[in-house]
């Protein structure tokens, strides 16, 4: 069976995003706490879903970026909401360009980039030859009648 991993670059990309992404509401969860426990639980739930998002991906396994991307794109939703319509309970939070929430969301939309450009990518072709040199995806027979229709075309005579 054959599964798609991510190049070495992406798997790094992903996982230090999905880190930050974390990190940084885990430093603004106990501020967010004290405000309103709803939503400071939401940041924790966040930050430790962000520690097990980077676990799993690092084995490059669709869970963990799976898990990745529904971290951050809910907490972009979540953000969206909470400064529109404000989150149930809570009133509309007016600090659009508060420089954490900024930073928060430009590494939340990266993470979700990365993670369509891994998730998009096409499979790598499969090579004819396995390691131990035996066909694969072809069959021998088919080889042969190649070679054999080829070998029977009548050449053309050169020019004397």
């Amino acid at each position: 069976m054959h599964t798609h991993t991510p190049p070495q670059t992406h798997t790094w990309a992903g996982i230090l995003l999905v880190l930050a992404t974390g990190l940084m509401h885990g430093v603004e969860g106990p501020a967010h706490y004290h405000e309103a426990a709803s939503k400071g639980l939401l940041f924790f739930l966040n930050a430790a879903g962000a520690l097990v998002a980077g676990g799993i991906a690092r084995g490059a396994t669709r869970w963990g970026w799976t898990l990745g991307l529904l971290l951050s794109a809910g907490a972009v939703t979540l953000s969206i909401v909470s400064h529109t319509i404000g989150l149930p309970g809570l009133a509309i939070d007016d600090a659009w360009f508060e420089p954490f929430g900024v930073a928060s969301l430009l590494v939340e939309g990266l993470s979700v980039l990365v993670y369509a450009s891994v998730m998009t990518r096409p499979k790598p072709r499969q090579h004819l030859l396995d390691a131990g040199g035996e066909l694969r995806g072809s069959s021998p027979g088919g080889l042969h009648a190649m070679r054999h229709a080829a070998a029977q075309r009548p050449q053309a005579a050169p020019d004397a």
